[in-house]
């Protein structure tokens, strides 16, 4: 009776270690059936084979799949500032986006590292493979050679103007395709509110977000135009279908649980 127990337990764990999506969950699995047959080569009097099973199945084994699962590589995401996105905080990394970085490498058990870039280099750097993800208010453009999340947060550009002169926009963001000849491309937003309070632009093309951030320190534009709507999305490298797969799985699973609403409110509420 022992041994049918035991080996219906150890026929579960083997599915439960199959069927799991984290692969320390799978590990665990993999373990605990290895320490079950164990017990259930000493049930059928063989202690010998049931003490090899534990050794090296149980201890060896996993402990090797642990130590894999630890190494897997890092998730490199280029990035340029975004706040309330992603941000840097003194010496730490924080932002709605960075939390959601954070959780989807841990769901691949890898290791999160941040290179933060102009927002013109990012479809580069993906394109290379140099990245993986692309983040921090990216916005597409028409051209770039990259796979793209499910969009996070919906977005309109924006044409405001403070006075006389050429307008201004990132470079590499989809604002700068509706810049009038004689306009100016910046490397981040920050450079672009700056000269714009200074007076030497005649206005900008931005996102709602970057603007509400512009405004919250003190811009006061004459005028502003609502251009074309899109939306937040994260880029992918072209040759990592399998990350743009599981990106868009874990978005959908924060969405249906409910924790993608809760973040956004955090930051955004």
């Amino acid at each position: 009776m022992v041994g049918v127990l035991l080996s219906a337990l150890a026929l579960a764990l083997a599915l439960l270690a199959l069927t799991r999506k984290r692969l320390l969950w799978g590990v665990i699995g993999v373990g605990a059936h290895s320490l079950v047959l164990a017990g259930l080569y000493l049930v059928l009097a063989a202690p010998d084979v049931a003490l090899a099973q534990a050794a090296i199945g149980f201890g060896l084994v996993t402990f090797i799949y642990l130590l894999a699962v630890r190494h897997t590589g890092k998730l490199v995401v280029a990035a340029c500032e975004a706040y309330p996105l992603l941000y840097q905080e003194g010496e730490r990394i924080a932002g709605l986006e960075w939390e959601m970085l954070v959780r989807f490498a841990r769901s691949l058990h890898r290791e999160l590292e941040v290179i933060w870039v102009p927002r013109s280099e990012i479809p580069r750097l993906l394109e290379s493979g140099e990245a993986d993800l692309g983040a921090g208010g990216y916005l597409p453009r028409a051209g770039e050679k990259v796979l793209l999340s499910r969009p996070l947060l919906p977005t309109r550009l924006v044409t405001v103007r403070s006075g006389a002169g050429p307008l201004g926009a990132v470079a590499g963001d989809p604002g700068e395709d509706q810049l009038p000849s004689g306009g100016r491309t910046f490397e981040d937003a920050e450079t672009l509110r700056q000269v714009l309070e200074r007076g030497e632009l005649g206005g900008a093309v931005v996102d709602i977000l970057r603007l509400r951030g512009w405004l919250l320190q003190g811009l006061k534009p004459q005028e502003a135009s609502y251009g074309e709507e899109t939306a937040f999305r994260i880029a992918v490298a072209p040759t990592e279908p399998e990350i743009h797969k599981a990106l868009d799985s874990f978005l959908e699973e924060l969405e249906r649980t409910g924790e993608w609403k809760k973040l956004v409110e955090r930051y955004l509420g």
